[in-house]
């Protein structure tokens, strides 16, 4: 073949090559735009933990006497009304004192009535000039002596019967038995002052305790309504009240930068036997209810245009307001100026909207269509708000 006509055959089949690349080249990304629109209703902003149950109330129990077991009347886990016996100790030595101080006192009174008879009638004797002062002195003396006798040995007395009392160790509460020192109970005697038991109030009362950050704990205040559910239940909802905020101990602000937390008490208020102390719970504490409010999704404050778009209107430079973009009939673009409120977990309060117009088509997110080798891949927006 001529080398011309080779030539020419390569410039048709050059020239077609550009016309391709320049048609591709020139093509631009389809986009289709998700949009929403301003809209009234109401916001409730919240605060979501993690947390346990535990008792509302907690009382350890201590033994006040010394003394052999005499029995044992609860297991781990029993439920015990308040003044119920719980164990009971040997209180024999502890009555034959009593028995003993008492035959002292029976003693001791009617010596205490000689006396006084003594007194009286050396009162007598001293007026009439019978006898000398200092044996009527005498005689006083040993009456208030004996005064003194008797008072301790009643003291005595007393404590002897608070001893025998408390052979009978009981539960302070409505509750239950949520632990017991066993191995007091295997050797058979308890000490003075011995941990033997702790008891709870058990589900009919029962509290959360929620570990909530710093940054948000200025949102927590005491009375603010809770809604929570128990692990492996999350459909069945339960209420509470925040009952108190507990600051953490030894916090040192300016010497620990890490991250702070603090504990928040919950009284639950609609209990039931299906919640028991120890069970993890998700927690939403409502901050605040805002009713009839104007709001838009939240998404429409973190959307950012892709490359490729025509901007009609651009954002304001205005770090104290929210930008959202709405969706022109001639498909471009325009961006709005919004100041914020309060906010849940999918909208966002509008406080002003400026100059936003009525029925805007605000975008939300955008798919892109069709887009050329060269213009690559849109990288992820940028969380705006």
């Amino acid at each position: 073949m001529p080398k011309i006509k080779i030539n020419i055959l390569f410039a048709i089949i050059l020239s077609f090559f550009l016309v391709y690349k320049i048609i591709t080249k020139e093509g631009a990304p389809d986009f289709r735009f998700s949009t929403t629109e301003v809209v009234k209703g109401d916001i409730v902003e919240s605060v979501s933990s993690s947390g346990k149950i535990i008792p509302g109330e907690e009382i350890k129990v201590y033994s006040r006497v010394s003394g052999d077991i005499y029995k044992n009347y609860v297991e781990y886990g029993d439920i015990v009304k308040k003044g119920q016996i719980l164990i009971e100790l040997d209180s024999t030595r502890y009555k034959n004192d009593l028995s003993t101080k008492l035959k002292n006192l029976e003693i001791l009174e009617i010596e205490f009535l000689q006396m006084k008879k003594k007194v009286d009638s050396d009162k007598k004797l001293l007026e009439e000039g019978f006898i000398p002062k200092v044996e009527f002195e005498e005689s006083q003396n040993e009456y208030r002596i004996k005064s003194i006798e008797i008072e301790e040995l009643k003291s005595g007395i007393d404590l002897l019967r608070q001893n025998i009392t408390d052979t009978k160790i009981i539960s302070p509460i409505d509750g239950r038995v949520d632990y017991i020192d066993e191995d007091l109970i295997k050797e058979g005697k308890i000490f003075t002052n011995s941990w033997v038991y702790t008891v709870s109030s058990g589900y009919r009362d029962l509290n959360i305790s929620l570990s909530i950050d710093g940054r948000e704990i200025t949102k927590i205040d005491v009375g603010q309504k809770v809604e929570f559910s128990v692990e492996n239940n999350s459909n069945v909802k339960f209420l509470g009240i925040v009952k108190k905020i507990i600051e953490p101990i030894d916090l040192k602000p300016n010497i620990n930068k890490g991250p702070v937390f603090y504990e928040v008490i919950v009284e639950i208020t609609n209990t039931n036997a299906a919640l028991k102390t120890g069970l993890s719970v998700d927690a939403t504490i409502n901050i605040q209810v805002k009713n009839n409010v104007s709001k838009v999704k939240r998404s429409s404050l973190r959307f950012v245009p892709p490359e490729g778009i025509i901007i009609k209107r651009a954002p304001e430079n205005d770090e104290n307001y929210g930008v959202i973009w709405t969706l022109n009939s001639d498909n471009t673009l325009s961006a709005y100026s919004v100041e914020t409120g309060i906010k849940d977990t999918e909208y966002v309060e509008i406080i002003n909207k400026k100059d936003l117009p009525i029925d805007s088509k605000i975008i939300t997110s955008v798919e892109i269509i069709k887009k050329n080798k060269n213009n690559g891949f849109s990288l992820p927006q940028p969380k705006r708000y």
